[in-house]
């Protein structure tokens, strides 16, 4: 068996029960952290080209997306994320090309962490819990108006780019970014694309059953993106 059919019978696995994400069940196949990190790029991938045919469905309506480089509002957002997400971020760090941006993350985590507080754990937990969706949202947006810009946005730009989260690449405006900020009494406009709802809610459940195969029911949880890119980067594995 080659390498491509391994992961797309892995990838099946994973997605052919939804007890896998919720944890109800435990997968039985092997997932290692490349594995992890491979999905979520893979996902990363397929996203891309749906945002781009978002954009283009866009156009043909008439509707601009105001979103261009050098715009930072929606990097002052929490961003949670299972453990495959943030194994992708690890890995590419972890490359010497990339030492620049790893060293830069390092330094600027400290200045996040405190300028953040226990906030990022609680809106994670809330997250975890899903229950109350009106206390996690009311929570998100308590923090993004604190304005406390992401560890990984360096002078106006993302240094993880390529391995940027799924809701990173999901972020768009139209018309105008000038709603694009937690202070905006009014929120930005987005464009409905009913194939991307459709696939942020499948990936979100494959990432989760992704996490709990490789971290265990005991790990059933998601992270600060931030927080948890720098455990994997600074703390010895258990």
């Amino acid at each position: 068996m080659d390498e491509d059919e391994r992961m797309a019978r892995l990838l099946s696995g994973l997605a052919s029960d939804v007890k896998y994400a919720t944890g109800e069940r435990r997968f039985r196949g092997t997932v290692s952290a490349d594995d992890a990190a491979e999905i979520a790029e893979a996902l990363a991938r397929e996203l891309d080209a749906g945002t781009e045919a978002r954009a283009r469905a866009a156009a043909k309506q008439r509707f601009r997306i105001a979103c261009e480089r050098g715009c930072s509002a929606c990097c002052e957002e929490l961003v949670v994320v299972f453990l495959p997400e943030a194994l992708a971020v690890a890995r590419w760090l972890g490359s010497p090309a990339n030492a620049l941006a790893k060293e830069a993350f390092l330094a600027a985590y400290p200045r996040w962490r405190d300028a953040a507080g226990d906030e990022p754990d609680r809106i994670a937990e809330l997250a975890r819990q899903g229950a109350d969706r009106e206390a996690y949202e009311a929570a998100h947006r308590a923090f993004w108006r604190r304005r406390i810009l992401c560890a990984f946005n360096q002078n106006g730009e993302c240094t993880i780019y390529p391995v940027r989260p799924l809701v990173c690449r999901d972020a768009h405006a139209i018309g105008t970014a000038d709603r694009c900020v937690g202070s905006s009494p009014i929120p930005a406009e987005r464009l409905t694309f009913a194939p991307i709802t459709e696939f942020m809610s499948n990936a979100a459940l494959l990432l989760h059953a992704t996490h709990n195969a490789i971290a265990g029911a005991e790990r059933h949880r998601s992270v600060a993106l931030c927080t948890l890119v720098y455990q994997l980067l600074t703390e010895p594995e258990q």
